[in-house]
């Protein structure tokens, strides 16, 4: 029997329902100022070349240590949230971020600003881990695919802004204000978010002084609206069905690494994020060095594919439930989608190679960048129906095998760019690579079988 409690309406609480949205629309700012300092450098990439006299390939580790830092302090940055608790967490490292940031406008050398990334990058990884436990103790079971959805979105927005505003604000045909002043200007906003998230927010829910204790107590039963464990071992016991064995860490190790369906599901989140890699990193420089674009041009013509990843993941998020509605089946709904929509992004990405024309170019690859993007929900859902109970470590690895791809995309694209301008080598190599990337990736989703259980 369904349990009603996720069919039904959650108790009435109309305040603690209105803090409740308040505290999910700081977590999107907060994700949206993240990015902001993130990619700014992708706009300011040949400014600050010039300024600091470092080659394309040099800018291209400056680029991938970022993931560098985001990857090694992944756990660290969850356990700091849970050490001293979320509301004091977050805005420590957000105002931690946004230092670093300062510290990267002041340096006038390759080492130290490869540095200050490092250190970003290491600052910013706690920002996933701690934004999904205050979903967790924050929002109920039924409403956290809403609210990862709207964080996932916001983090493009602030890709998308990002792009925009460091055009218009360091472009001549903007304000034409030095790399240096904008990138402090961006840690401003980190810092004030960070004051008022820490003045508005509190770590539970009903710790909130805007929440009267009746309400808390109907907040705080509505956040648990799951299944208690030993529920479910009851029912087993009831049923004589044996409980299925615990794997130990080495059992779930060798799972993974010897699992078709998960080397797949790590392959196409490698190739997701390289591809994506392009976009947030030497999109803008490329477009100036192939098309001759000037950079606040090149700027705002790189929010085009970013936003369309936006649209895509959202479109894919609705087709996916459809199609496993209308067919049931998993594999038409995970694969099947995502190896179509990844083949049309590789073919699009390619076609765009063709034509010499900057409006018609850009026109290509955000269609391409929409596909995508619509193969971003099922890889997540894919993850989640093989991991089972095991969901925490096997999405883990796959965020894991997708900072690689983060992190190996610019330092390539940084040598094989810096050859083409050396060598007056054909600019289209590096789409082509990108579109091959992208092929590799619908390639992978032919070994995932989402009916494959990890347990």
């Amino acid at each position: 029997m369904e349990d009603e409690r996720f069919d039904t309406p959650a108790p009435a609480s109309a305040r603690g329902g209105f803090v409740r949205f308040a505290v999910l629309m700081f977590l999107g700012m907060g994700a949206a100022s993240a990015y902001l300092t993130r990619y700014c450098l992708a706009v300011a990439n040949t400014t600050m070349q010039k300024d600091l006299n470092i080659s394309e390939e040099q800018m291209g580790w400056v680029f991938a240590i970022f993931s560098a830092g985001y990857f090694f302090f992944q756990i660290p940055g969850g356990w700091l949230g849970n050490r001293i608790g979320t509301r004091t967490a977050y805005p420590l490292i957000s105002t931690l971020w946004s230092v670093l940031t300062v510290w990267s406008s002041l340096v006038w050398s390759w080492v130290p600003l490869l540095a200050s990334r490092a250190a970003f990058g290491a600052a910013q990884a706690g920002m996933v881990p701690i934004t999904a436990k205050i979903i967790n103790d924050w929002f109920p079971v039924r409403l956290r695919g809403i609210c990862s959805g709207v964080i996932g979105a916001s983090m493009s927005i602030g890709s998308v802004i990002t792009m925009k505003l460091t055009s218009w604000l360091i472009g001549s045909g903007g304000l034409g204000i030095h790399w240096r002043v904008v990138f402090r200007l961006y840690s401003v906003v980190g810092i004030v978010w960070a004051v008022l998230f820490f003045w508005i927010f509190r770590t539970r829910p009903e710790q909130h002084p805007w929440i009267p204790s009746d309400e808390s107590d109907s907040v705080t039963s509505e956040l648990s609206d799951e299944e208690p464990t030993d529920a479910i071992g009851a029912e087993l016991e009831r049923h004589d069905v044996e409980r299925p064995r615990e794997l130990t860490t080495g059992d779930l190790l060798i799972r993974i690494f010897t699992n078709q369906t998960l080397w797949g599901i790590n392959i196409q989140s490698f190739c997701r994020a390289a591809g994506y890699g392009l976009f947030v990193t030497w999109f803008p420089a490329f477009l100036e060095y192939r098309f001759g674009m000037s950079i606040d041009k090149a700027g705002e013509m790189t929010m085009y594919p970013l936003a369309t990843v936006i649209v895509g993941t959202l479109l894919g998020g609705v087709l996916i439930d459809a199609v496993l509605t209308v067919t049931g089946s998993r594999w038409l709904s995970r694969s099947g989608t995502s190896f179509l929509s990844l083949a049309l992004c590789a073919g699009l990405t390619f076609t765009a190679s063709l034509t010499d024309q900057p409006d018609l170019f850009i026109v290509l690859m955000s269609a391409g960048s929409l596909f995508a993007g619509l193969a971003n929900p099922p890889a997540w859902a894919a993850t989640m129906d093989v991991a089972g109970r095991y969901t925490a470590v096997i999405v883990g690895a796959m965020n894991m095998a997708g900072t690689i791809g983060g992190f190996a995309m610019p330092v390539v694209l940084g040598y094989m760019i810096g050859d083409i301008k050396k060598t007056g080598g054909d600019w289209n190599l590096v789409i082509y690579f990108v579109a091959a990337i992208y092929a590799a990736g619908a390639l992978s989703w032919l070994a995932v079988d989402p009916n494959d259980s990890a347990e």
